[in-house]
């Protein structure tokens, strides 16, 4: 069970070979965080060949199925114009598929503007940790999700028998609250998650709201699916962009949640009348029927006491619901 979170690869993404992508068979050395040196073959994958011999190598935490083109809005006009700069990083299996241990954006770009893929190819076997120190460090451009980054703890704790996210925080040399907001934002359902455009790129804060708002379904007991199919997100907001949209929407599933408050009154009934305006005996009873107030004046204390031990005698006994 390994997961080293803040270990450094030495490498470099960047090349002198971005005028030259067909420049094919150029040797680069990578040094790995166990100081392992391995050296990678430049190779470049045509677009007519990206979807048959290219796959996303098993480490990659990235979330494939929520990859759309608001997901790569950042790099796909770029790609379309000029192809891609910079390599990606992959191995090579034992079918001749080259698994990437990055650069899966960069692939879906490709797919989509049928461009080429450059890849620095791994000549060697490599240990699972130096290849996950190693992904760590590609996510320069587009940072991780919590929801990625948690997306193994559930299975890292129940294969090393860690029952606390404390316990989970201090194998994983993390921040017990950086742990947790992980946790849990792996643990919403991915319908919650799917609604949104770029999902995968929402605001950390949203997390917690969006699990408040599956805990609160839960307690309802209405199904993510219902309440997904009962929002009307507004199709026409073509004008709105991507973060503004997921603000609309994150709203728009928060509003629907609140429920309508009445503000409570209070229906006063006298008990009797009195020739002294100062007298009186009423009962005032509010519109939620949660509450009543009793108020006497300028009454026999006597009466005060009689009253005050009716009721204790009756809330004592248990029985508020015949008072």
């Amino acid at each position: 069970m390994q997961r080293p979170q803040d270990k450094r690869t030495g490498f470099k993404q960047g090349n002198n070979l971005s005028k030259l992508p067909k420049n094919e068979g150029v040797k680069k050395t990578f040094t790995f965080a166990s100081g392992k040196k391995v050296n990678a073959t430049r190779i470049v994958v045509a677009a007519s060949e990206l979807k048959s011999k290219t796959a996303i190598h098993k480490l990659n935490p990235r979330r494939q199925e929520s990859l759309t083109l608001d997901s790569v809005r950042d790099i796909l006009i770029s790609i379309e114009q000029e192809g891609v700069h910079t390599e990606g990083v992959a191995t090579k299996n034992e079918q001749g598929v080259y698994e990437l241990l990055d650069s899966s954006r960069r692939r879906f770009s490709c797919l989509h503007a049928q461009k080429d893929l450059p890849l620095w190819v791994i000549e060697e076997s490599i240990d699972d940790a130096d290849l996950i120190a190693f992904i760590q460090t590609t996510q320069s451009v587009k940072r991780l999700s919590y929801r990625e980054l948690g997306a193994d703890y559930k299975a890292l704790m129940k294969e090393g028998g860690l029952t606390k996210i404390d316990e989970l925080a201090e194998y994983l040399s993390l921040g017990r609250e950086t742990c947790r907001k992980r946790y849990v934002a792996a643990s919403i359902d991915q319908a919650l998650i799917s609604v949104f455009p770029d999902c995968e790129g929402i605001p950390n804060g949203y997390y917690a709201k969006l699990a408040k708002i599956e805990k609160q379904l839960s307690k309802e007991k209405t199904s993510v699916a219902k309440f997904i199919s009962s929002l009307k997100l507004n199709d026409d907001e073509g004008v709105l962009s991507v973060e503004d949209k997921q603000k609309a929407i994150l709203n728009l599933m928060e509003t629907k949640l609140k429920k309508p408050t009445d503000k409570v009154t209070w229906n006063t009934t006298r008990l009797a009348d009195f020739d002294d305006k100062n007298t009186y005996a009423k009962v005032l009873k509010s519109s939620d029927n949660r509450g009543l107030k009793i108020e006497l004046s300028r009454l026999p204390s006597e009466l005060y006491d009689d009253i005050i031990k009716y009721v204790s005698d009756k809330v004592n006994a248990g029985s508020v619901d015949s008072i």
